[in-house]
Formats: structure tokens, sequence, C-alpha cells
């Protein structure tokens, strides 16, 4: 299982609702403001909000980041965010979409606001270069 780092990268250190530009800048090692005004740019062109599904998968598409659906084991069952590295070479970055929620695994842990580990995988995203320059 992987583990978890309690960490917030909110430039205010707030407790809200951008869990999708933390989770982006988390794993692709942008500026907060860099993913903040590029969702917003794909929100003004596309009108779907910067948390939308359909908005943030057009930014990482843009970035070379590849979605990958729902993973199932082969009993049936769905993996959860703390199994990963099951799906993910432990030292691969992924952003992870969970039920009204996106979150960041770096190296071997989950970094977040909160541990989400015990939640269901939705789709994840992956990035075929282990460096990232944008």
């Amino acid at each position: 299982m992987v583990g978890f780092k309690n960490e917030n990268i909110n430039p205010r250190k707030r407790k809200t609702t951008d869990c999708v530009i933390r989770a982006i800048t988390t794993a692709t090692s942008m500026e907060y403001s860099q993913v903040l005004l590029g969702l917003a740019d794909i929100h003004i062109k596309t009108g779907y909000h910067m948390s939308d599904k359909k908005n943030y998968e057009k930014f990482l598409n843009n970035l070379g980041w590849i979605k990958h659906k729902q993973p199932r084991k082969l009993d049936g069952t769905k993996y959860l965010v703390g199994e990963i590295n099951q799906l993910v070479r432990p030292n691969q970055r992924a952003i992870i979409s969970l039920a009204g929620h996106l979150t960041a695994k770096i190296e071997n842990e989950i970094i977040d606001t909160w541990d989400c580990r015990h939640k269901t995988i939705g789709n994840y995203y992956t990035h075929p270069k282990d460096e990232y320059e944008y």
C-alpha cells in the first residue's frame, strides 16, 4: 500500500474545493497559479467549470497525460487508491479520480489534505515521461 503525506499546497493554505488544482499542481510540479490559469482558459473557451472532468481532462490531455479507465481486479472488484502501485510503477506519478475528488501520487505517497487511500479509484492518469517540464 502507498503511504500518505498530509500537505496543502493551496498558496494561502485554505481548505477549499480546489482538489483539481492541487492534484494537477502536485503531480506536474507546475505552479498553482499556472494550473489555475490553464483550467480557467479552458473554462472560458468551453463553458465547463474548472473542476469539471471535461475541463481538467482536456488540460491533462494537452500536457500529454494518458487517461486510464477504472481498473478492475480479476474477480471484478475495484482497486482502492492505496493500491495504485499495483497499476503503476512505484516511482511513477499519477493523478487519481475518485467520487467527487482528485488526488495525486508521487513516488510512493498520496499527497493530499486528507487520506483517501481507502476510497475506490475511478479513472487515473499517467504521463509517459518521468521528468516533467511544463
